[in-house]
Protein backbone atom coordinates (compact mmCIF):
# COMPACT_ATOMS: atom_id res chain seq x y z
CA UNK A 1 0.00 0.00 0.00
CA UNK A 2 0.93 3.80 -0.98
CA UNK A 3 1.98 6.15 1.71
CA UNK A 4 -0.89 8.20 0.25
CA UNK A 5 -3.64 5.20 0.13
CA UNK A 6 -2.96 4.46 3.84
CA UNK A 7 -3.02 8.41 4.58
CA UNK A 8 -6.21 8.69 3.25
CA UNK A 9 -7.67 5.70 5.24
CA UNK A 10 -6.98 7.67 8.23
CA UNK A 11 -9.05 10.02 10.09
CA UNK A 12 -8.67 13.53 10.89
CA UNK A 13 -8.00 13.05 14.63
CA UNK A 14 -5.69 9.82 14.21
CA UNK A 15 -4.11 12.35 11.61
CA UNK A 16 -3.14 14.82 14.10
CA UNK A 17 -1.98 12.57 16.67
CA UNK A 18 0.60 11.00 13.74
CA UNK A 19 1.68 14.00 12.66
CA UNK A 20 2.53 15.28 16.86
CA UNK A 21 4.03 12.14 17.04
CA UNK A 22 6.09 12.14 14.34
CA UNK A 23 7.60 15.63 14.71
CA UNK A 24 8.48 14.76 18.29
CA UNK A 25 10.42 11.33 17.80
CA UNK A 26 11.85 12.29 14.13
CA UNK A 27 15.01 12.69 14.89
CA UNK A 28 15.32 9.45 17.15
CA UNK A 29 13.07 7.14 14.60
CA UNK A 30 15.91 8.70 11.70
CA UNK A 31 19.00 8.14 14.11
CA UNK A 32 18.72 4.27 15.14
CA UNK A 33 21.73 2.09 14.23
CA UNK A 34 19.76 0.21 11.59
CA UNK A 35 17.63 3.23 10.08
CA UNK A 36 20.53 3.18 6.62
CA UNK A 37 19.17 -0.42 6.24
CA UNK A 38 15.78 0.32 6.54
CA UNK A 39 16.00 2.59 3.89
CA UNK A 40 17.90 0.20 1.47
CA UNK A 41 15.63 -2.49 2.16
CA UNK A 42 12.60 -0.34 0.49
CA UNK A 43 14.46 0.45 -2.77
CA UNK A 44 16.46 -2.69 -3.23
CA UNK A 45 15.68 -5.05 -5.58
CA UNK A 46 13.93 -7.55 -3.68
CA UNK A 47 15.54 -10.55 -5.72
CA UNK A 48 19.55 -10.57 -5.21
CA UNK A 49 22.13 -12.14 -6.55
CA UNK A 50 25.47 -12.66 -5.53
CA UNK A 51 28.32 -10.90 -7.47
CA UNK A 52 30.96 -13.70 -7.40
CA UNK A 53 28.78 -16.83 -9.29
CA UNK A 54 25.78 -15.08 -9.79
CA UNK A 55 23.80 -17.50 -7.25
CA UNK A 56 20.69 -16.28 -5.92
CA UNK A 57 21.25 -14.64 -2.16
CA UNK A 58 18.96 -15.72 0.71
CA UNK A 59 18.05 -14.54 3.76
CA UNK A 60 20.71 -15.17 7.00
CA UNK A 61 19.25 -13.19 9.74
CA UNK A 62 20.31 -10.08 11.38
CA UNK A 63 23.05 -8.34 12.87
CA UNK A 64 22.59 -7.33 16.24
CA UNK A 65 21.63 -3.70 15.38
CA UNK A 66 18.85 -5.07 13.03
CA UNK A 67 20.59 -5.34 9.85
CA UNK A 68 19.32 -7.74 7.40
CA UNK A 69 22.13 -10.48 6.17
CA UNK A 70 22.35 -12.55 3.10
CA UNK A 71 23.92 -15.80 2.15
CA UNK A 72 24.54 -17.03 -1.54
CA UNK A 73 23.12 -20.51 -2.52
CA UNK A 74 26.11 -21.17 -4.85
CA UNK A 75 29.49 -20.19 -2.68
CA UNK A 76 28.25 -19.24 0.97
CA UNK A 77 29.22 -16.30 0.23
CA UNK A 78 27.69 -13.76 3.30
CA UNK A 79 26.94 -10.11 3.18
CA UNK A 80 24.53 -7.51 4.68
CA UNK A 81 22.26 -5.21 2.67
CA UNK A 82 24.61 -2.26 3.41
CA UNK A 83 27.46 -4.33 1.17
CA UNK A 84 29.36 -2.23 -1.13
CA UNK A 85 27.10 1.00 -0.58
CA UNK A 86 28.50 4.06 0.62
CA UNK A 87 26.92 3.30 4.06
CA UNK A 88 29.11 -0.20 4.26
CA UNK A 89 30.80 0.22 7.47
CA UNK A 90 29.68 3.51 8.63
CA UNK A 91 28.03 3.79 12.15
CA UNK A 92 26.74 6.93 11.53
CA UNK A 93 23.00 6.86 11.42
CA UNK A 94 20.56 8.08 8.50
CA UNK A 95 19.74 11.91 9.55
CA UNK A 96 23.80 12.33 9.24
CA UNK A 97 23.85 10.86 5.95
CA UNK A 98 20.83 12.59 5.43
CA UNK A 99 22.28 16.01 6.14
CA UNK A 100 24.77 15.65 4.86
CA UNK A 101 23.33 14.95 1.10
CA UNK A 102 21.32 18.41 1.58
CA UNK A 103 24.44 20.16 2.29
CA UNK A 104 26.65 18.73 -0.76
CA UNK A 105 23.14 20.01 -2.87
CA UNK A 106 23.24 23.45 -1.38
CA UNK A 107 26.91 23.42 -1.94
CA UNK A 108 28.19 23.57 1.36
CA UNK A 109 31.96 23.58 2.01
CA UNK A 110 33.43 21.03 4.25
CA UNK A 111 34.05 23.11 7.37
CA UNK A 112 30.39 24.22 7.16
CA UNK A 113 29.67 20.10 6.89
CA UNK A 114 31.25 19.47 10.10
CA UNK A 115 30.13 21.74 11.94
CA UNK A 116 26.60 21.35 11.16
CA UNK A 117 26.61 17.68 11.61
CA UNK A 118 28.94 17.80 14.61
CA UNK A 119 31.26 15.21 13.00
CA UNK A 120 35.73 15.92 12.40
CA UNK A 121 36.84 17.66 9.30
CA UNK A 122 38.10 14.58 8.31
CA UNK A 123 34.91 12.64 8.39
CA UNK A 124 32.90 15.62 6.45
CA UNK A 125 35.78 14.92 3.80
CA UNK A 126 35.15 11.17 3.97
CA UNK A 127 31.30 11.47 4.00
CA UNK A 128 31.53 14.03 0.63
CA UNK A 129 33.95 12.00 -1.50
CA UNK A 130 32.16 8.32 -0.52
CA UNK A 131 28.79 10.01 -1.93
CA UNK A 132 30.58 12.03 -4.68
CA UNK A 133 32.33 8.77 -5.60
CA UNK A 134 28.51 7.49 -5.23
CA UNK A 135 26.95 9.44 -8.31
CA UNK A 136 29.23 7.41 -10.99
CA UNK A 137 26.66 5.07 -11.69
CA UNK A 138 24.38 7.91 -12.43
CA UNK A 139 26.36 9.88 -14.27
CA UNK A 140 26.96 6.79 -16.66
CA UNK A 141 23.21 6.75 -17.53
CA UNK A 142 23.00 9.87 -19.00
CA UNK A 143 23.00 9.82 -22.71
CA UNK A 144 22.71 12.54 -25.25
CA UNK A 145 20.32 12.50 -28.40
CA UNK A 146 18.67 15.03 -30.52
CA UNK A 147 20.37 17.95 -30.79
CA UNK A 148 24.10 18.57 -29.42
CA UNK A 149 25.86 21.89 -28.19
CA UNK A 150 29.48 20.95 -27.20
CA UNK A 151 32.06 23.09 -26.44
CA UNK A 152 35.51 22.92 -24.65
CA UNK A 153 36.10 24.33 -20.67
CA UNK A 154 40.31 24.50 -20.02
CA UNK A 155 40.92 24.48 -16.28
CA UNK A 156 44.27 24.87 -15.00
CA UNK A 157 46.12 21.75 -13.19
CA UNK A 158 45.45 22.01 -9.65
CA UNK A 159 47.69 19.94 -7.02
CA UNK A 160 46.20 21.00 -4.01
CA UNK A 161 46.56 18.36 -0.89
CA UNK A 162 49.56 16.96 -2.53
CA UNK A 163 52.88 17.02 -0.01
CA UNK A 164 56.25 18.76 -1.41
CA UNK A 165 58.25 15.10 -1.39
CA UNK A 166 55.25 13.90 -3.70
CA UNK A 167 55.03 17.20 -6.15
CA UNK A 168 55.88 16.10 -10.01
CA UNK A 169 57.48 18.76 -10.34
CA UNK A 170 59.80 21.65 -9.00
CA UNK A 171 57.94 25.22 -7.87
CA UNK A 172 57.71 27.73 -10.72
CA UNK A 173 59.18 31.16 -10.15
CA UNK A 174 56.74 33.70 -10.58
CA UNK A 175 58.30 36.38 -13.27
CA UNK A 176 57.44 38.83 -16.16
CA UNK A 177 59.06 36.49 -18.69
CA UNK A 178 58.22 33.16 -17.04
CA UNK A 179 58.73 30.20 -18.10
CA UNK A 180 55.30 28.21 -18.48
CA UNK A 181 52.99 28.15 -21.93
CA UNK A 182 50.57 30.83 -22.29
CA UNK A 183 46.92 29.83 -23.54
CA UNK A 184 45.57 26.49 -24.56
CA UNK A 185 48.50 24.22 -24.13
CA UNK A 186 49.40 20.77 -22.53
CA UNK A 187 49.59 22.72 -18.97
CA UNK A 188 45.61 22.89 -19.11
CA UNK A 189 42.84 20.35 -18.60
CA UNK A 190 40.51 20.36 -21.30
CA UNK A 191 36.64 18.69 -20.20
CA UNK A 192 34.27 18.78 -23.34
CA UNK A 193 30.76 19.57 -22.30
CA UNK A 194 27.59 19.01 -24.24
CA UNK A 195 24.32 19.12 -23.54
CA UNK A 196 21.41 17.88 -25.76
CA UNK A 197 17.92 19.32 -26.46
CA UNK A 198 16.46 17.47 -23.35
CA UNK A 199 18.54 19.16 -20.79
CA UNK A 200 21.34 15.67 -20.57
CA UNK A 201 24.64 16.92 -19.77
CA UNK A 202 27.95 15.90 -20.14
CA UNK A 203 31.54 17.17 -18.40
CA UNK A 204 34.30 15.38 -18.93
CA UNK A 205 38.11 15.08 -18.47
CA UNK A 206 39.59 14.12 -21.83
CA UNK A 207 43.52 15.10 -21.30
CA UNK A 208 45.68 18.29 -21.82
CA UNK A 209 46.08 20.72 -24.49
CA UNK A 210 43.22 21.31 -26.93
CA UNK A 211 39.98 18.42 -27.85
CA UNK A 212 41.13 16.33 -30.39
CA UNK A 213 39.13 13.26 -32.83
CA UNK A 214 40.05 11.26 -30.04
CA UNK A 215 39.02 12.98 -26.92
CA UNK A 216 35.66 13.67 -28.55
CA UNK A 217 35.45 9.73 -29.64
CA UNK A 218 36.27 8.98 -26.19
CA UNK A 219 33.68 10.99 -24.11
CA UNK A 220 30.79 12.53 -26.31
CA UNK A 221 31.15 9.72 -28.44
CA UNK A 222 30.67 7.41 -26.06
CA UNK A 223 27.18 9.13 -24.81
CA UNK A 224 25.46 9.63 -28.25
CA UNK A 225 21.95 8.36 -28.16
CA UNK A 226 19.98 8.68 -31.49
CA UNK A 227 21.67 12.13 -31.76
CA UNK A 228 21.38 14.38 -35.06
CA UNK A 229 23.47 17.29 -35.04
CA UNK A 230 26.23 18.98 -33.37
CA UNK A 231 26.50 22.26 -32.80
CA UNK A 232 30.20 23.70 -31.96
CA UNK A 233 33.09 25.71 -33.09
CA UNK A 234 34.73 24.78 -36.64
CA UNK A 235 37.78 23.16 -35.26
CA UNK A 236 38.49 20.58 -37.72
CA UNK A 237 38.40 17.80 -34.80
CA UNK A 238 34.55 18.49 -34.52
CA UNK A 239 34.81 18.26 -38.38
CA UNK A 240 36.30 14.62 -38.45
CA UNK A 241 34.02 13.29 -35.42
CA UNK A 242 30.57 14.40 -37.07
CA UNK A 243 32.06 12.73 -40.40
CA UNK A 244 32.86 9.92 -38.32
CA UNK A 245 29.47 9.50 -36.69
CA UNK A 246 27.25 10.71 -39.76
CA UNK A 247 25.87 13.58 -37.57
CA UNK A 248 25.01 17.13 -39.01
CA UNK A 249 28.02 19.60 -37.79
CA UNK A 250 26.63 23.28 -37.58
CA UNK A 251 29.97 24.76 -37.12
CA UNK A 252 30.27 28.27 -35.80
CA UNK A 253 32.83 30.69 -36.94
CA UNK A 254 35.81 31.17 -34.73
CA UNK A 255 35.62 34.04 -32.89
CA UNK A 256 31.50 34.17 -32.88
CA UNK A 257 28.65 32.81 -30.81
CA UNK A 258 26.22 32.00 -33.18
CA UNK A 259 25.74 31.27 -36.86
CA UNK A 260 21.98 32.69 -37.29
CA UNK A 261 19.66 29.98 -35.37
CA UNK A 262 22.46 28.32 -34.66
CA UNK A 263 24.40 29.20 -31.57
CA UNK A 264 26.66 27.50 -28.38
CA UNK A 265 24.70 30.26 -25.55
CA UNK A 266 23.24 27.15 -23.69
CA UNK A 267 27.13 25.35 -23.11
CA UNK A 268 28.46 29.19 -22.54
CA UNK A 269 25.57 29.51 -20.47
CA UNK A 270 26.44 26.35 -18.26
CA UNK A 271 30.39 27.42 -18.25
CA UNK A 272 29.57 30.40 -16.62
CA UNK A 273 27.15 28.37 -13.95
CA UNK A 274 29.82 25.88 -13.50
CA UNK A 275 32.88 28.91 -12.54
CA UNK A 276 30.70 30.69 -10.26
CA UNK A 277 29.71 27.24 -8.76
CA UNK A 278 33.37 26.23 -8.40
CA UNK A 279 34.51 29.17 -7.28
CA UNK A 280 32.87 28.68 -3.60
CA UNK A 281 35.59 25.77 -3.12
CA UNK A 282 38.58 28.34 -3.32
CA UNK A 283 40.30 25.75 -5.87
CA UNK A 284 39.61 22.05 -6.46
CA UNK A 285 42.31 19.49 -6.74
CA UNK A 286 42.37 17.97 -10.07
CA UNK A 287 42.73 14.74 -8.20
CA UNK A 288 38.85 14.91 -7.62
CA UNK A 289 38.17 17.38 -10.37
CA UNK A 290 35.55 14.83 -12.18
CA UNK A 291 34.10 13.94 -8.73
CA UNK A 292 33.10 18.00 -8.74
CA UNK A 293 31.95 17.85 -12.38
CA UNK A 294 29.40 14.82 -12.04
CA UNK A 295 28.36 16.63 -9.01
CA UNK A 296 27.58 19.60 -10.73
CA UNK A 297 25.72 17.83 -13.23
CA UNK A 298 23.71 15.89 -10.54
CA UNK A 299 22.56 18.55 -8.96
CA UNK A 300 22.00 20.43 -12.96
CA UNK A 301 19.81 17.76 -13.87
CA UNK A 302 18.00 16.44 -10.76
CA UNK A 303 16.65 19.84 -10.65
CA UNK A 304 15.32 19.48 -14.30
CA UNK A 305 13.80 16.01 -13.64
CA UNK A 306 12.47 16.46 -10.35
CA UNK A 307 10.15 18.88 -8.60
CA UNK A 308 12.04 20.70 -5.86
CA UNK A 309 9.93 19.12 -3.01
CA UNK A 310 11.25 15.53 -4.35
CA UNK A 311 14.88 16.39 -4.78
CA UNK A 312 16.22 15.29 -1.69
CA UNK A 313 13.99 12.23 -0.77
CA UNK A 314 15.02 11.40 -4.98
CA UNK A 315 18.74 11.85 -3.99
CA UNK A 316 18.31 10.00 -0.37
CA UNK A 317 17.10 6.89 -2.15
CA UNK A 318 19.28 6.87 -5.00
CA UNK A 319 22.74 7.47 -3.34
CA UNK A 320 22.13 4.67 -0.30
CA UNK A 321 21.61 2.05 -2.33
CA UNK A 322 24.08 2.38 -5.50
CA UNK A 323 27.03 -0.44 -5.00
CA UNK A 324 29.91 2.01 -5.43
CA UNK A 325 31.73 1.99 -2.53
CA UNK A 326 34.98 3.05 -1.49
CA UNK A 327 37.45 2.76 1.22
CA UNK A 328 38.72 5.71 3.19
CA UNK A 329 41.64 5.11 3.14
CA UNK A 330 41.48 4.83 -0.89
CA UNK A 331 39.81 8.12 -1.31
CA UNK A 332 43.33 9.25 -1.37
CA UNK A 333 44.62 7.26 -4.28
CA UNK A 334 42.14 8.04 -6.74
CA UNK A 335 44.56 8.24 -10.23
CA UNK A 336 45.04 11.48 -11.76
CA UNK A 337 42.50 12.44 -14.95
CA UNK A 338 45.80 13.10 -16.52
CA UNK A 339 49.47 12.42 -17.26
CA UNK A 340 51.34 15.00 -14.84
CA UNK A 341 54.77 13.50 -16.69
CA UNK A 342 53.46 15.27 -19.48
CA UNK A 343 52.21 18.28 -18.23
CA UNK A 344 55.28 19.31 -16.67
CA UNK A 345 57.67 17.44 -19.07
CA UNK A 346 59.83 20.35 -19.20
CA UNK A 347 60.27 21.31 -15.43
CA UNK A 348 61.04 17.19 -15.34
CA UNK A 349 63.52 17.28 -17.69
CA UNK A 350 65.03 20.74 -16.36
CA UNK A 351 65.16 19.01 -12.75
Amino acid sequence: MKLEELINDLDPVTLIEFKNYIQEHLSDLCSTKNSNSKVISKFKNKEMFCEKCGCKLYRNGKTKNGIQKYICSGCKKTLSETTDTIICHSKLSFEIWKNVIDNLLNGFSLRRIAEENEISLLTSFRIRHKILYALKSFIENINLSGEIQSDEKYFSINLKGTKPQNMTRYSKKRTSKGNSTRGISHHKICVVSSIDENDNLLLKIVGLGRCTTDMLKNSLGKKLNNASAVNADSASAYQSFCEEYNLTLHAIPSGFHSDGIYNLSEINGIHSQLETWLSKFRGVSTRHLQEYLDWFVYIFTIKKRFMLSKIKTESYSKLLIDNNYIKSKDILKIEMPIDLNVAYVEYINQS
